[in-house]
């Protein structure tokens, strides 16, 4: 996959994508697949801001189910199953427990009848899906089991437990990746790091979009006859600087890794505002979320949430007490602003996604996601509210890129065969649950110099996977590297020598001055401080 500029304005596309998370890209590669021609452009890298900013789980629609909203839940069952059918080398079945309690909603009798009705609306989930990602029925635990499984959980009334499954991303910004490969592979044309400016219309059609490379500066045009919109937290602005009318208000959402040792199991409680939190296994540590500001933000709010933590901390001690944790435990803090709605004078979390046609112009819609478990349902939505084609995308049911069943381990000794070299089982498995298929190509790229010795100790990434990325997966900023094309800084510094090290090997493939070197670090280093955000500087 390339950054591709020039074809990005030498030619008139049938649809230009905004936007490139996890809904835009779903977007552009469901469009490419029903035969159109199509560009997608984001102000930042694929998979750069709300996409990389979540809980790392794919949802089957449990609490949809317990506010009544049957087809909601059915939907999500659908788009969880789907999932798995097209990563199943990316996802991986995660249990959830929540406590069980005497004269409440969450009694045993009530929950026992709330499961049969989930299993019966999702007696479908295994179907066409791996043995090895079959997902259990929900069940019900002693209360001995749920206190040893959820240390600290509230006594007063507790009653046992409840577990149910869902799946958890193994590599979500992997998989994120694999989508933009797949919507590469379908013809899409990509313009990352490019910001929309304006519009030029022909009475109710659209002309042109202008554009700014937010790397050098230069302004660029790009011909489309239709736009899907699919900004997340850069909505308002955009829908204000294109022209395009009110865009839904925004709330500040956030999750924290924290540096707590982890069991295989995922916990959900309440805190004591209320709130519902889950407490999620991820590399080894605690990822526990969501957070959201009491009231809406300015859509031009650059504030890192920073003040939010310590309320937020609170939260998560009241619902999960065994963790105990402070600002000095937080490794990595998950930060975006997201789609809210306001009732009663009261923002929350804009519980489903929403198509917005444009009301001056023809052929435009904003897709409004709101969960990335749903996206590829949404995008799909978004391309039928054009009205350009007839045809269905195939995107529910074709394996992503680099996804086959195959013997990954296999294909990485075979790659590694002529050095007459072996590494190390932490590499080995590092190689084959990234990459999938792509693990021997990666291998066989690195086989020269230093190409297969460890940035450093501390992580199993590689120094050829460093240029590999930087020849072959456009990237433009150290960032795009160590957070998203490799999981280097994915749970937080992997340490000095890696970082500085990335940024070498990223400077001597991509040609950076010593300057523009020391700006991508100092960059990285930001996001990487604790309790600093996650979120992209530009």
């Amino acid at each position: 996959m390339t950054r591709d500029l020039p074809r990005l304005t030498a030619t008139r596309h049938d649809v230009l994508v905004i936007g490139g998370g996890i809904h835009g890209l779903f977007a552009a590669y469901d469009a490419a697949t029903r035969g159109l021609s199509v560009a997608l452009i984001d102000r930042g890298d694929v998979g750069g801001e709300l996409s990389f900013n979540h809980q790392r789980t794919l949802h089957g629609g449990l609490r949809a189910l317990q506010g009544g909203q049957i087809r909601k839940c059915r939907e999500m069952l659908q788009e969880r199953r789907a999932w798995a059918r097209i990563a199943p080398h990316l996802v991986r079945p995660i249990p959830f427990l929540l406590g069980t309690y005497r004269g409440t909603k969450r009694s045993r009798l009530v929950v026992r009848t709330g499961f049969k009705a989930y299993d019966f609306l999702g007696r479908g989930r295994n179907q066409d899906v791996l043995p090895e990602l079959h997902l259990p029925k929900g069940r019900l635990e002693s209360a001995a089991a749920t206190r040893r499984l959820f240390p600290g959980i509230t006594e007063r009334g507790l009653s046992g437990g409840a577990i149910w499954y869902d799946y958890q991303t193994v590599h979500p910004d992997r998989l994120t990746w694999c989508v933009a490969l797949a919507a590469a592979r379908a013809g899409v044309t990509f313009g990352t790091y490019v910001e929309a400016t304006g519009l030029h219309r022909h009475g109710r059609t659209v002309g042109t979009v202008t554009g700014r490379d937010t790397i050098t500066g230069p302004p660029l045009e790009i011909a489309a006859k239709h736009i899907i919109i699919a900004a997340g937290g850069g909505l308002p602005g955009l829908h204000a600087s294109l022209g395009l009318g009110p865009a839904p208000p925004l709330v500040r959402a956030m999750n924290l890794l924290l540096d707590r040792p982890a069991r295989d199991i995922a916990l959900a409680a309440s805190a004591a505002s209320g709130r519902m939190y889950t407490a999620v296994p991820w590399q080894g540590f605690v990822l526990v979320g969501t957070y959201q500001s009491e009231g809406v933000v300015a859509n031009d709010d650059r504030e890192d949430g920073s003040a939010e933590i310590p309320s937020f901390l609170d939260d998560v001690n009241s619902a999960f007490p065994g963790l105990a944790a402070t600002r000095d435990d937080i490794r990595f803090v998950h930060h975006g602003l997201v789609p809210a709605i306001v009732r009663d004078g009261r923002a929350d979390l804009m519980p489903d996604p929403q198509i917005l046609p444009a009301p001056t112009l023809d052929g435009v819609v904003s897709l409004v996601g709101v969960k990335y478990t749903t996206a590829r349902l949404a995008a799909e939505r978004a391309v039928d509210a054009l009205g350009v084609t007839r045809s269905t995308g195939r995107t529910g049911t074709a394996l992503l890129p680099h996804a086959d069943v195959a013997d990954s381990d296999g294909l990485l000794q075979e790659a590694l065969r002529p050095t007459r070299r072996s590494l190390d089982r932490d590499v080995m498995h590092h190689l084959a649950s990234w990459y999938g298929t792509e693990g021997a190509t990666v291998v066989s790229a690195s086989l020269a110099g230093d190409g297969l010795d460890r940035l450093s100790p501390e992580t199993p990434v590689l120094c050829g996977e460093i240029r590999y990325a930087a020849r072959h997966s456009a990237v433009t900023r150290l960032s795009d590297v160590v957070f998203r094309r490799t999981p280097l800084a994915s749970a937080g510094s992997p340490g000095e020598a890696a970082l500085e090290r990335a940024a070498t090997l990223s400077a001597e493939v991509l040609g950076w001055s010593p300057e523009r070197r020391a700006e991508e670090l100092a960059l990285v280093r930001a996001r990487l401080r604790p309790g600093a955000t996650a979120r992209e500087t530009r």
